[in-house]
């Protein structure tokens, strides 16, 4: 159990973590709420993290890079690499999906609460450095 992805292209390695899925009542554009579903937190070699509307269900989600007022409204996805004193982001021209075969049905009472699903997308860095990404999850939420 946990949460697995595998990074290639521009800049290349393994992401392995507990996962975490976390509802944030008061982020995104409007404060909407959304779903921050991750490997782990904190500083990491790298990080894949999800950002998913309130209302998100189980099925096959297609991942894109929205716009700074559409955070929170449609799934999307961010790559980070830790260069020692600065993070670099990858989360621009996405494509791909992320299929959730388990998740909550509410963003109340997730303790306990099964969440499973595969994923596989490309990204870009700012600078454009091209990575694709591809991975797996399968945890309780704690």
């Amino acid at each position: 159990m946990g949460f697995e992805a595998y990074i290639s292209g521009s800049y290349e390695g393994q992401v392995r973590g507990d996962g975490v899925l976390k509802f944030l009542p008061n982020a995104g554009f409007k404060k909407q709420g959304y779903f921050f579903l991750a490997d782990g937190q904190g500083v990491r070699p790298f990080g894949v993290t999800f950002v998913l509307p309130q209302g998100i269900s189980r099925g096959k989600h297609r991942l894109n890079s929205p716009s700074p007022f559409d955070i929170g409204t449609t799934p999307s996805v961010r790559v980070d690499r830790d260069l020692g004193k600065s993070v670099a982001s990858a989360e621009r021209n996405t494509s791909g999906f992320l299929n959730l075969t388990a998740f909550p049905s509410g963003e109340r009472n997730l303790s306990g609460s099964t969440v499973r699903g595969n994923f596989e997308f490309q990204t870009e860095s700012r600078a454009g450095e091209k990575i694709s990404v591809k991975g797996w999850f399968s945890f309780n939420v704690r």
